[in-house]
């Protein structure tokens, strides 16, 4: 039987509904036309990672796993709806980013764009394995509040990859910096500076709602 929603549980809102429901569409358009391309027969895209085909197409194809799931996971928790298909969604999503972080620090260890970039995509699979661990150890604990703060916290760090190419694809057009610098930046900030926009939300509505 589901748990009954807190009173803060209540007062979640439509902003998180619209967010979710905006970030699902911006996923699907960000998938088409960022990852189809490397799944594509004599792709152009995947020949940058030559003898690490497998290990990308992995990536690609688990994060665009997890990056679909992660919206109807969030709105089921929130709602307490369809439990038995959100526990099922669960264990999907986990195995999604699983397979997405490993591939993605065998990618930043091997990247041919120096130890820099490496190191943020290193940072952004280390935030997506805290993130998800943290919110699985919670619903452990039947911390529902903290299980699903950590979940929105897990699916920022999930759509670092769309944040990634919208900042690398922004800071092309302006051209700001060479092609190295913008990588190694973008590396860093697809994952911090969301993060910390999305812990200003959390704990800023609690304070402001005291």
């Amino acid at each position: 039987m589901a748990e009954p929603l807190t009173s803060n549980e209540q007062n979640t809102g439509v902003s998180l509904y619209v967010v979710l429901a905006f970030g699902l569409i911006v996923a699907v358009v960000f998938f088409l036309a960022a990852g189809v391309p490397y799944l594509l027969p004599g792709s152009e895209s995947i020949r940058g990672f030559a003898g690490r085909e497998p290990w990308i197409l992995a990536h690609i194809v688990a994060g665009g796993a997890a990056i679909f799931i992660g919206p109807f996971q969030i709105w089921m928790g929130l709602r307490r709806k369809a439990l038995s298909v959100h526990r099922k969604l669960g264990y999907a999503y986990l195995t999604s980013i699983a397979v997405s972080s490993v591939s993605a620090f065998y990618l930043a260890a091997t990247t041919l764009n120096g130890w820099m970039f490496g190191l943020g995509l290193a940072g952004l699979g280390l935030a997506w394995v805290v993130t998800t661990g943290l919110a699985v150890i919670a619903v452990r604990k039947h911390d529902y509040l903290q299980h699903q703060e950590w979940m929105i916290r897990s699916y920022v760090v999930t759509f670092g990859f769309v944040f990634f190419r919208i900042f690398v694809v922004g800071s092309s057009i302006l051209e700001v910096g060479e092609i190295r610098e913008r990588l190694t930046v973008a590396s860093w900030i697809c994952w911090s500076l969301p993060l910390l926009v999305t812990e200003a939300a959390i704990q800023g509505r609690k304070i402001f709602r005291v």
